[in-house]
């Protein structure tokens, strides 16, 4: 048995190295499965977030235009209330076109 027990040696530490070159290979390929899986998640997330900045660059978009149309109909409620008080006269065509508004009910 003593006289053996070199052979018994290195068939253990074959063994031995066997077992973990398969564990390395085998947590080679756990890594690579989970590096794809958080490639796709990754990508997942990407999309989602140009979707996100998509909707926000519209939603301000809209924003601005219902600033710059409650800044018109300010200003028109400016000048509408500076207006109010003046006797200024009609223009030509309001004044025929009231003309003859008033005069047809006669």
């Amino acid at each position: 048995m003593i006289r053996n027990l070199p052979a018994f040696a290195l068939v253990a530490a074959l063994g031995a190295a066997v077992w973990v070159i398969a564990d390395a290979f085998r947590d080679r390929a756990q890594l690579r499965a989970d590096l794809a899986a958080a490639e796709d998640e990754i990508a997942a997330k990407a999309a989602a977030l140009e979707r996100a900045a998509e909707t926000a660059r519209i939603h301000r978009a809209h924003l601005d235009r219902a600033a710059d149309e409650a800044r018109r109909w300010d200003a028109i409620s400016n000048e509408l209330q500076l207006m109010e008080g003046r006797d200024a006269p009609l223009s030509p065509l309001l004044a025929a076109t009231a003309d003859r508004l008033f005069r047809s009910g006669e």
